[in-house]
């Protein structure tokens, strides 16, 4: 599920997590803004599941948490 052989190394879970583990870093996003940026600025093509599996894969790692405003915080 995180790595696929046949993808394309931007439309990877590892990749996704990496670049939006960059942006929450540096300022706080809600899920909505966060997807768009993350769009915009490193996959055009990006899927809504796989910026979910993403985020999930952050939070698991405990590098992300969700604010009781529904904001993403970096840890």
């Amino acid at each position: 599920m995180i790595i696929d052989k046949d993808s394309n190394p931007k439309d990877t879970i590892y990749y996704i997590s990496a670049c939006a583990l960059k942006i929450i870093c540096l300022n706080k996003y809600d899920l909505e803004s966060l997807f768009e940026l993350l769009k915009s600025k490193y996959n055009e093509l990006l899927d809504y599941t796989t910026y979910l599996l993403s985020l999930n894969f952050l939070f698991l790692l405990n590098k992300i948490k969700i604010n009781h405003e529904g904001v993403l915080e970096c840890l």
